[in-house]
């Protein structure tokens, strides 16, 4: 795999870092962007992580994220956390972005490094791992917005295959599903949200964003249904026209 992939052409107040993980033995890559404000004060700033989709880098999206992070008063932070280097080369992303970058970011600059002023997003299979993370620990994280999110490997860790469903076989599905112990067992999503849900309720802000012709859509569906169905509050957005393409539903 490659660690560090700078970007093919800068962007504005986006700048391009590595830090060494201990977990990876390696130097690994992320860009970073900084607020015009940023040196001009010593104030603290939000902080927002992005994780970019499966065959990505921390420099894939960082275009069409620019809509998101364009002058705002909140730094950026893309790093590379592609679920393949976890599923194909055995490297623990999830241990890498909760105990090394956070830290590591909260260390380097000057972010508000309290829960309510840390954000996290995700496209695709970044997207999966963004909701993971926020409602496995969600006293790290304000808020989380998903756009097309992966959920199958997180329905149950053996599920290595879509659910290219119709919208319409959801409920039928989810159904089947709560009546399925493998689905409700101990580190698999369904069951992660039931067992975290009063403090998702109390400490979380969800988005999930998906297009009405996106292949995942039913999946997307059936974690609507079960955060519906335990009443946790969450902005769920379908993009008519819209297939898996992160620009269209941003």
């Amino acid at each position: 795999m490659n660690y560090i992939n700078p970007p093919e052409k800068p962007q504005h107040n986006l700048i391009h870092k590595t830090f060494y993980s201990q977990l990876y033995n390696h130097e690994l890559g992320y860009n970073i962007y900084l607020p015009d404000s940023y040196d001009k004060n010593g104030d603290k700033y939000p902080v927002a992580y992005h994780l970019h989709g499966w065959t990505g880098n921390e420099s894939s999206e960082i275009v069409p994220m620019e809509k998101v992070y364009k002058d705002k008063r909140t730094i950026m932070i893309f790093p590379n956390s592609s679920p393949v280097i976890e599923d194909l080369e055995n490297l623990p992303v999830e241990s890498m972005l909760i105990n090394e970058l956070i830290p590591h970011i909260d260390e380097a600059y000057r972010t508000d490094a309290n829960r309510e002023g840390r954000s996290i997003s995700g496209f695709s299979m970044g997207g999966g791992m963004a909701f993971f993370c926020a409602v496995k620990y969600s006293e790290l994280f304000s808020s989380v917005t998903t756009y097309a999110p992966t959920f199958h490997h997180y329905l149950h860790k053996e599920d290595t295959d879509v659910v290219g469903k119709p919208i319409t076989e959801a409920s039928e599905r989810y159904n089947a599903m709560m009546k399925n112990k493998r689905h409700l067992t101990e580190g698999n999503i369904i069951h992660l949200i039931h067992h975290n849900a009063d403090i998702i309720r109390k400490l979380l802000k969800i988005k999930i964003h998906v297009g009405e012709q996106d292949v995942l859509i039913c999946e997307n569906e059936i974690i609507h249904l079960h955060l519906k169905l335990l009443e946790v509050p969450h902005e769920y957005k379908i993009f008519n026209g819209a297939a898996h393409e992160l620009s269209k539903i941003l």
